[in-house]
């Protein structure tokens, strides 16, 4: 009955009224990032603090993916949909309306919830309503939502903040909503709830694990860094709880009679290897667009805004690719086109160790564009790929999991990436100071020029202190830079070991 509603209407409509609160709920999760300083100003808090801001409606968002397939099961797709875009739009509501910092931190927490579920929706109706032969498409347009709206997020992010005020991210959210609720109403078939015996029951204890094992992760990455990491006692307690949690989430989930979510998909061998790929091209993205806006600020000099600039196109390029390599992925085996694409991934992030603190912006933009031609190209066969031999009743059930263990793997992945910056650029320093010594006729020669500079203006007594500290501080800039060059380098060598993956997933030849 589901099928014959469905054909009522063109699949490229239905999938414009799904992408739209996909984008949204997505472009939320980034749009925030750049309107920091303007929150933490706004209600006199420090920027550290609203760092919360961000990772509450992530934690929020995560914990809703497991519960996805039970909802679908219980109450149906399109009425899911329409709950979960009413309640995102509530928690919009609510952040314009909180008085203080602990209410804002509140209500995105509410708005995390209403988001949580419409990205696996939005997968899910996406496969049904586009035939098996099409799922390259189907699956180029859900990485419209899935890769661009991150991408483009910081950029509208901090064009509202600039021009009107960081309000204006949730401000616009709301007719948006609105929108969204009607296009679901008209244009998402009508579907039943499946009658199964497990609806009624609800795995309690499978929940609670995965909410507690995500909540202790979430602030061990957040706080890890902070306070040193290990050498702090409450976080080896809290990654001992979290590591326990996940471990009892994966047994309870594969003997309970009625799981939450039925981690069983993960038997498909396609289905196994292809969220493991999809989840490392996720590393690749979501690393470089915390490294590179880092880069060109500590490094280059940018502002904010301008560093928001350099990543803009490729938001664009991806796009446009994401739509293209749909069709495209029609007449090239999938396997062949992924593997074009991590190699393209490879190479694009392999040109970035070969900025310096010299490079123009064309330096920084031009790997940027070559990274977002690779990402869409080896996105779209894999995830294609992960659901090819996945019987469609598995579809909601698959498309939450796959959006959690993506989840997982990013948020350890981007805390992975700052924390990696910071310790190698310690390692650096320690073997770059070694030079710094009076052994050293580069360096003597070097600080009596700088001294003799100094002396123009100071007495030889602070001419020399400064000359030493101006040779230090390049020290400290050449020591980050090299870790820099390290975390992209990994990043290029783990695109390379991704490709075996590919090899092992099972293609239709009929297609």
């Amino acid at each position: 009955m589901e099928e014959i509603e469905q054909k009522k209407y063109n699949p490229y409509i239905v999938a414009m009224a799904v992408l739209l609160p996909a984008f949204l709920a997505l472009a939320a999760s980034s749009a925030t990032n750049v309107s920091q300083p303007h929150i933490a100003g706004f209600y006199g808090a420090t920027q550290y603090e609203t760092n919360t801001v961000i990772t509450c409606y992530i934690i929020s968002g995560g914990l809703m993916l497991p519960v996805t397939g039970y909802l679908v099961r219980t109450i149906g797709k399109k009425l899911l949909m329409n709950w979960s875009i009413l309640i995102f739009c509530l928690g919009c509501l609510l952040c314009l309306l909180a008085p203080n910092l602990q209410s804002l931190i509140a209500a995105r927490i509410v708005q995390g919830i209403g988001s949580g579920c419409i990205l696996p929706l939005c997968q899910a109706v996406l496969l049904e309503v586009f035939p098996p032969e099409q799922r390259g498409v189907a699956m180029g347009l859900f990485g419209v939502a899935a890769m661009f709206s991150p991408l483009a997020g910081p950029f509208m992010g901090g064009y509202l903040t600039d021009n009107f005020s960081w309000q204006w991210i949730f401000i616009i959210n709301i007719p948006l909503c609105i929108l969204s609720i009607i296009l679901v109403k008209i244009f998402v078939a009508d579907d039943k709830p499946q009658k199964l015996k497990y609806n009624k029951k609800f795995d309690y204890m499978g929940y609670f694990s995965i909410v507690v094992a995500m909540g202790c992760m979430q602030v061990v990455l957040d706080k890890g860094q902070q306070y040193n990491w290990f050498d702090t006692t409450w976080i080896c307690w809290l990654s001992g709880i979290c590591i326990f949690s996940f471990v009892l989430f994966y047994v309870w989930e594969l003997e309970y009679k009625y799981p939450v979510i039925d981690i069983r998909v993960f038997k498909d061998r396609n289905f196994l290897f292809g969220t493991i790929a999809s989840s490392f091209i996720n590393v690749m993205l979501y690393s470089t667009l915390l490294l590179v806006p880092m880069f060109v600020q500590s490094l280059l000099g940018y502002s904010p805004s301008m560093s928001g600039l350099t990543m803009f196109p490729r938001a664009i390029v991806c796009l446009f690719g994401l739509i293209i390599v749909g069709e495209i992925s029609k007449y090239i085996e999938s396997r062949i086109l992924a593997t074009i694409g991590l190699l393209i991934m490879a190479s694009s992030i392999l040109m970035l160790t070969q900025i310096n603190t010299t490079s123009s912006m064309e330096s920084v933009i031009l790997p940027n564009i070559l990274l977002c031609i690779g990402v869409p190209t080896a996105f779209v066969p894999i995830t294609a790929l992960s659901f090819q031999t996945l019987p469609p009743s598995k579809n909601a059930d698959a498309a939450a999991l796959h959006a959690l263990f993506k989840n997982i793997i990013t948020a350890i992945a981007t805390s992975a990436s700052a924390t990696f910056i910071a310790r190698v650029s310690q390692v650096h320093q320690n073997y770059l100071v070694a030079n710094l010594t009076a052994h050293n006729n580069i360096f003597q020669y070097k600080l009596l020029m700088l001294k003799n500079k100094f002396l123009i203006h100071y007495p030889s007594v602070v001419a020399l202190k400064k000359a030493n500290g101006t040779l230090y501080k390049e020290l400290l800039q050449q020591a980050k830079l090299a870790s820099f060059f390290d975390a992209f380098l990994t990043l290029a060598l783990m695109c390379i070991c991704v490709i075996p993956f590919l090899y092992i997933l099972k293609t239709n030849k009929k297609d």
